[in-house]
């Protein structure tokens, strides 16, 4: 057997032979991608180590890592857009081109408080926990807890590619518990789906891959990653609304899947030809009220689908039928051929449904498919004895859900008093009073109406032009121009309005667009044209008049000298005026002067007659000639 080393694959010490390690298959052999940090470099005054990446998006790279303080595996973030910048030749260290580092820096600005928003909740269970945070090589790094077990979409793999609602409601409230915590303080996640869920091997749900806003939406500075099937329409374009309900889609899309076996339609296609079928219809041991919520909270239209997830809550949990799942005991339908599943002991479950953790790694497969195989119709059902709920079961179940709107509630306004009632920016602020009574599980809700028809994008770091192009169809501009020794000309450095507030598209909003450093070097002049010097300094803005000036030391026409030392920096703000001499240089021209001299005969003249005399006399060019006499 080979030597116990460090495996950069699993992050173990493992036996390898040839290079190639007998746990989990890494080839050390294999050289790794150049645009990757190297495995086995450390990072953080070498608490960390890093292994092999895991996966990418336009947001950053995912990489597998060992906490040397603890010695236990983690998972590492790292913050690098490809499209804004790369990485340094036999370097960790991250390049950034010089016009691209404001639109880097304020996402970077993002990555880090999506962060430590996440960090601050740590403690819910199914939320994977943000345990580090730091900057190092020009970039930021989050660590993640490293999460033993296997992706939701492989779980449904290893159980027949479907749950049943009896399964799923008991795996559900803790998790749908976290993610309202996550949206009171001020969070979206905008990609859950089958691929971002793991599931533990104690059957906990627990949500990962987070990612700033920019890449969970189509057309903005990043590659955008959109889970098809699981993302809501509104995510298709920037100059639409995200807030709250746009996670409530995705978590109905995640039910759909997994009570179906069938992924949804997606949003973008579904808005040509909406043709998704009800989930009661493709398995009918789905009751039509739980079928009825998740249709709810597939709606195309943002403003008529289920706007929170408390609200979701309360809708799926509220039913009859859905009450004697959740207490484990089947009930008809009445009137409707429907049948409902029991529900699992965690112990049954577990007992039941061992998924073979030991067979997946962290990287997952994607959820292109839909198991139809299952009974001659393409359903699968179960069949189970049907029985009333007792007395005990039908205020025992609504007392639980109210807990747990309760507990929903109270956490949610901890997070309002203790932010001072702040949020993530993609979330619209809403005023919600929930009131909840032991005998039913419903919540009264009062919303406040946000003033304006639009909510405002964030504009600061990013190119004044490209922006304009894309929001001046629904939004309108008032631009100032102003110095700026943080951002370079062309780059907006302030909006009126805060990202993520509403506000009213007819009115202009107040923009602020950089001219630039208000102190600056002026350009060389040296062999330099006149007219080719003046424009440079129209350009900036440089307050300036011109003079010729006789010189044989320069090209005619070219700039010979400035009134201003262009060693020191000019003053834009408080602009003096300069003189700018370009050279004229000597031109000879011929010139005959005449002198004709009357004399009185002389016989015999005494002096010889009068002669002509021409002079060269030098005449310089646009300037007055002074002839001398002769």
């Amino acid at each position: 057997m080979g030597e116990k080393k460090l495996c950069y694959g699993c992050m173990m010490q493992t036996e390898s032979q040839d290079g190639i390690c007998q746990r989990c298959g890494y080839n050390a052999n294999i050289p790794v991608n150049e645009i990757f940090i190297q495995p086995g470099t450390e990072l953080n005054n070498h608490r960390y180590i890093i292994g092999t990446p895991l996966s990418m998006n336009g947001e950053g790279i995912t990489y597998i890592a060992l906490d040397c303080s603890v010695g236990c595996r983690v998972l590492i973030r790292e913050y690098m857009p490809l499209n804004l910048c790369a990485r340094s030749e036999d370097s960790p260290v991250v390049k950034v081109d010089s016009s691209k580092m404001p639109q880097y820096k304020v996402l970077m600005e993002e990555f880090i408080d999506l962060n430590k928003s996440l960090a601050q909740i740590r403690e819910q269970v199914q939320i994977n926990r943000v345990i580090d945070l730091f900057t190092s090589n020009n970039t930021a790094y989050a660590v993640y807890e490293y999460i033993d077990g296997m992706r939701f979409v492989d779980f449904l793999k290893e159980n027949a590619g479907e749950l049943s609602w009896g399964q799923l409601s008991g795996m559900l409230p803790p998790f749908l518990t976290s993610l309202s915590i996550l949206h009171n303080s001020g969070v979206l996640h905008r990609a859950i789906s089958p691929e971002t869920i793991y599931v533990t091997k104690r059957y906990e749900l627990k949500l990962t891959d987070f990612s700033i806003s920019a890449v969970r939406t189509a057309d903005t500075e990043l590659d955008c990653e959109i889970f098809s099937g699981y993302a809501a329409p509104e995510q298709y374009s920037a100059s639409n609304r995200q807030g709250t309900w746009t996670d409530v889609y995705a978590v109905c899309a995640v039910l759909y899947r997994v009570l179906t076996g069938s992924m949804p339609t997606s949003a973008i296609s579904r808005m040509e030809n909406d043709n998704l079928i009800a989930p009661c219809l493709l398995n009918p041991n789905i009751s039509r009220h739980v079928s009825e919520v998740i249709m709810k909270g597939l709606n195309l239209v943002s403003t008529d689908r289920i706007q929170t997830i408390t609200e979701l809550v309360t809708q799926l949990f509220s039913d009859n039928n859905t009450l004697g799942a959740m207490s484990g005991e089947g009930k008809s339908d009445g009137g409707n051929q429907y049948s409902q599943t029991r529900s699992f002991s965690r112990n049954e479950y577990m007992t039941q449904n061992e998924p073979q953790y030991e067979n997946y790694s962290q990287q997952g497969y994607t959820d292109d498919y839909s198991y139809d195989d299952y009974g001659n119709d393409g359903y699968r059902r179960n069949t189970y004895s049907e029985s009333q709920p007792s007395a005990i079961d039908r205020v025992k179940v609504p007392l639980i859900i109210g807990m747990l709107l309760l507990v929903i509630l109270l956490i949610g306004l901890y997070f309002m008093f203790s932010k001072g009632g702040s949020g993530d920016t993609d979330i619209p602020t809403r005023t919600t009073t929930v009131t909840t009574t032991v005998s039913e599980a419903e919540d009264s809700t009062e919303s406040t109406t946000p003033e304006g028809d639009g909510i405002m994008p964030n504009l600061i770091g990013k190119n004044y032009a490209t922006q304009y192009e894309r929001y001046s169809s629904w939004m309108k501009f008032k631009v100032e121009e102003v110095f700026s020794d943080e951002y370079e000309a062309g780059i907006i450095v302030y909006q009126e309005i805060e990202e993520g507030e509403y506000f009213d598209t007819s009115v202009p909003v107040i923009i602020q667009v950089s001219k630039g450093p208000a102190e600056i070097l002026l350009p060389a002049y040296s062999n330099v044209n006149i007219s080719d010097y003046t424009k440079a300094l129209d350009e900036l803005g440089v307050k300036y008049k011109i003079e010729p000036e006789v010189t044989g030391a320069v090209a005619a026409n070219t700039v010979s000298k400035l009134s201003f030392d262009i060693s020191k920096e000019y003053n834009r703000e408080n602009p003096e005026e300069i003189t700018v001499y370009y050279a004229v240089t000597p031109t000879t021209t011929q010139m005959t002067t005449t002198t004709i001299v009357t004399t009185e005969a002389v016989d015999p003249p005494t002096d010889p007659p009068e002669t002509t005399v021409v002079t060269e006399v030098p005449i310089v060019t646009d300037a007055p000639v002074d002839v001398p006499a002769v």
